[in-house]
């Protein structure tokens, strides 16, 4: 009984050491999201990052949505 219990404690501090380096490992490869400003349109209300956004007099408004087409 004494050596299964060693045994597992064995295997359990195995595991906790590769666990803490895959996990430092996978930390140090992943790239940071690039983060964008959203704005609201102002006649649909729909958010949508300021790229994307077609801007007249200072008001943001959809790019590509037919509906936010601005009628002059």
């Amino acid at each position: 009984m004494g050596r299964i219990l060693l045994l597992l404690i064995i295997v359990f501090l195995l595991w906790l050491i590769f666990r803490g380096f895959f996990r430092s490992q996978t930390k140090t490869t992943q790239m940071p999201a690039k983060t964008e400003d959203m704005v609201a349109c102002a006649r649909c209300g729909v958010n949508l990052p300021r790229s994307e956004a077609r801007v007249e007099s200072g008001i943001f408004y959809c790019k590509d949505n037919p509906r936010c087409l601005i009628v002059k």
